[in-house]
């Protein structure tokens, strides 16, 4: 293999061609996915000055959003947010194979390092689709922060072996403490590589209050990020809403143990193609990596648990250490090419491209934006189990701070947020919507029903049903009810 195609930059190139190619037939589908788009909204309406948790509700961490609000700088067009999505599943797949070839994971075979690598990357992007990964989902974007500082404190560990802290340790941290920001279930995995430095460090026989200092330091950088936020809304005076989003809201949810369980079994399956490489490659990494990995995989699967609602993308994290477990069986020379083809073809089959879906999405994002201007007159419009993008499509404020669509309409969200819901939908109502987007039937289930009849009950005496508009997302299509010239 030639010295250029060795060269990261090289490699990035290539890798992101392949991220591109498999994400092709999804970019400027406005409608890919609710989370998202939920996202992407909420970035898009900090830009007209709403502030998330007062303005719009969530519990997601506030990196996530002002990653959003970042990329809407370049545009607040969903294409923006998918590129910038891309970059970052590429960004991962190359730091993925970097710290394989920084491991050495196949050192009997001559270019094993290399060739396991670039496939391992290879690997994590073939199967983001079947785990839904496709877009924009957080993983995606916090992924690329935990491998990189994982890749920082593999190229440390020389040094932290000999009882030298290097300043690369730093830089980790930093970028494991942005990766809490984005998810908080990310903690687990920081957490894992703050204490296998300090470990590494401690075999160096470097002396107790040499390493404790460090290993303080360390936790003090991965804490920061999240604590310079947490003191910005203090200061602001948003403390008692982000207060309640991050902490008061995570526990009240409450868990739907029959559909957590199904899902849990079908993420199961999903993930078993790759779990079958991840352990015949485990057998070949020699036992420093296989303890590196195995230990990661393990942090990993804490964060998954710690919220266990078990929607497939909440396996993304997984991928990671499990294409590094199996980067040990793809640097198998011929082998290894074949068994990465295996991984695609098995890709395809869970998640086949969806030519036109993207078009047929847009066309009925528009027609749902049309019809909102034409009959929403003075307005406000609520969006009651709708795609949340209408409101800045169509210029409308945001009529509550629960924009995400289940936030009204779902019974398991019913009062975790720092708003009573059964009293916002009255206090939404009582300002007399000029229109009303709803999902009919309501899309998740068990739905809330004391908010449903409201709303039903509304547009019932006073509005006109429009039209129904039938409209995808990725992986399901809903119908869409507008009911609009409601009278004022």
């Amino acid at each position: 293999m030639t010295t250029l195609v060795r060269h990261p930059a090289a490699q990035f190139a290539m890798l992101l061609l392949i991220a591109v190619a498999l994400r092709w037939d999804t970019f400027g589908d406005p409608n890919l996915h609710g989370d998202e788009v939920f996202y992407q909204t909420v970035g898009a309406a900090m830009h007209q000055g709403a502030v998330p948790y007062f303005d719009v509700w969530d519990r997601k961490p506030f990196g996530l959003f002002a990653l959003s609000w970042l990329i809407a700088f370049f545009s607040s067009d969903m294409l923006a947010f998918q590129i910038a999505a891309a970059l970052f599943a590429a960004g991962t797949a190359w730091a993925i194979a970097a710290i394989v070839r920084q491991l050495r994971g196949s050192p009997d075979e001559p270019n094993g390092g290399f060739q396991g690598g670039l496939l391992a990357g290879v690997a994590y992007l073939l199967w983001l689709a079947p785990l839904q990964g496709f877009g924009g989902q957080s993983p995606i974007f916090y992924n690329l922060f935990i491998v990189l500082a994982a890749l920082l404190v593999v190229r440390s560990l020389p040094d932290l072996r000999t009882g030298t802290a290097p300043r690369t340790m730093l830089a980790a941290m930093g970028l494991a403490g942005i990766a809490i920001t984005i998810k908080t279930s990310a903690l687990f995995e920081a957490a894992f590589l703050g204490l296998y430095a300090t470990w590494a460090l401690w075999r160096s026989a470097a002396g107790a209050p040499r390493v404790l200092n460090h290993a303080a330091g360390w936790a003090l950088i991965g804490a920061a990020p999240a604590l310079a936020i947490a003191v910005g809304y203090f200061a602001l005076g948003y403390w008692p809403q982000y207060w309640h989003a991050m902490v008061e809201s995570n526990l009240a949810k409450e868990i739907h143990w029959p559909t957590s369980l199904m899902r849990m079994k079908f993420m199961a399956l999903a993930l078993s193609p790759i779990l079958v490489f991840a352990a015949l490659g485990l057998l070949r990494l020699d036992r420093a990596s296989r303890v590196f990995v195995i230990t990661w995989l393990g942090a990993a699967l804490i964060g998954l648990f710690a919220v266990p609602n078990f929607y497939l993308h909440y396996a993304l994290p997984l991928l990671v250490p499990l294409c590094l477990a199996a980067s040990g069986f793809f640097a198998r020379g011929s082998i290894g090419i074949a068994a990465v083809g295996i991984v695609a073809f098995m890709a395809f089959t869970f998640a086949p491209p969806k030519p036109g879906r993207a078009a047929q999405s847009a066309a009925a994002i528009d027609r749902l934006e049309t019809l909102v201007r034409a009959h929403v007159g003075a307005g406000p419009l609520l969006l009651y189990d709708a795609p949340p993008q209408l409101y800045v499509r169509t210029g409308q404020p945001f009529i509550t701070p629960l924009v995400f669509p289940t936030h009204l309409s779902h019974e398991l969200e019913r009062n975790v947020s720092h708003l009573d819901t059964l009293d916002e939908t009255r206090r939404v109502l009582a300002l007399k919507p000029g229109a009303v987007v709803m999902a009919h039937p309501v899309r998740n289930d068990p739905p809330n029903t004391q908010t449903q009849r409201l709303v039903l009950a509304y547009v019932g005496q006073n509005c006109r049903l429009i039209e129904v508009v039938h409209t995808p997302e990725r992986l399901r299509t809903d119908p869409i009810a507008v009911w609009g010239d409601c009278k004022q």
